[in-house]
């Protein structure tokens, strides 16, 4: 038996290509002048929103997969909300770990930020969103009625090539201490994303910085923060000194999948090195 789906976003594309610009864990704060680890992530993520758009790149859709805010408030929702309506592209997203589900949804639904899990990306693509949010927890987990949407949306359009948006990484990425909270039910979604050859992306945050792997027919690939970002392949907390990113994704028409992560290259960002932990 399907499940009742939500109405789906319907993009048009304006070339043959699909291009989606995929942002992610932009922690912002009410106060301006609000650090995560050392790093002013207003001003880092108003760093990346202004040399994305001096690159004057063409995007059909923004996908923001989570963690918008480190302080619950209902004003840094609006500051993301305000900034990323400086694209024309429609912006989807879905909830980390860190996000106050009540106030995101409330002030992304005043700014007009379509809530749509299901995008028809022109008439090759299909975008969906699943919520891997755990209220409380660092961890994720899909819920049953998340596999199901995943599941009932494939067979409604199988002749779509089908990119897949979560916030938590279903893939370890060899740092012990963020593969704590990693997608408890990665083996699942994973074994379940192997039984559809359509499904040729998938795409995270959570873990700040960017990583590429090769599934049996699709790709599968983190994007970095726009603030921190963490030292890769280390056994304990690290931060790196790697600077505020974004990831442009390319879908052509026969399937294939080509993207790019980009970093600031005007403005540079310094962390606190020191930190432990946050």
């Amino acid at each position: 038996m399907r499940l009742k789906l939500k109405k789906h976003l319907i993009v048009p594309i304006k070339y043959p290509t699909a291009k989606i610009l995929h942002i992610t864990d932009t922690h912002l704060f009410a106060d301006e002048d609000g650090l995560l680890l050392g790093i002013n992530t207003n001003a880092s993520f108003d760093a990346v929103i202004n040399e994305i758009k001096q690159h004057g790149e063409h995007f059909d859709l923004i996908v923001a997969t989570g963690d918008f805010v480190q302080d619950s408030s209902q004003l840094a929702y609006l500051r993301f909300a305000k900034s990323i309506k400086q694209f024309s592209a429609p912006c989807v997203w879905l909830a980390g770990n860190h996000d106050n589900c009540d106030n995101m949804r409330l002030i992304f639904k005043q700014q007009n930020l379509p809530d749509n899990k299901v995008v028809l990306l022109g008439e090759k693509w299909l975008v969906i969103m699943l919520n891997s949010q755990v209220e409380g927890k660092t961890y994720g987990q899909l819920s049953s009625q998340e596999l199901a949407l995943l599941t009932n949306t494939l067979a409604m359009y199988p002749d779509r090539f089908a990119m897949v948006f979560l916030h938590h990484h279903p893939i370890m990425s060899q740092c012990h201490w963020l593969d704590n909270h990693c997608l408890i039910n990665h083996t699942e979604f994973i074994n379940l994303i192997n039984q559809y050859p359509n499904i040729k992306g998938i795409g995270w945050g959570h873990i700040h910085q960017k990583s590429h792997h090769r599934l049996s027919h699709c790709q599968a690939f983190s994007t970095p923060s726009t603030c921190v970002q963490f030292k890769p392949l280390n056994h304990d907390f690290q931060v790196a000194n790697d600077l505020p990113g974004w990831r442009i994704i390319d879908l052509q028409r026969a399937g294939e999948i080509e993207t790019k992560v980009q970093h600031l290259e005007n403005i540079i960002f310094h962390p606190d090195m020191s930190q432990s932990g946050y």
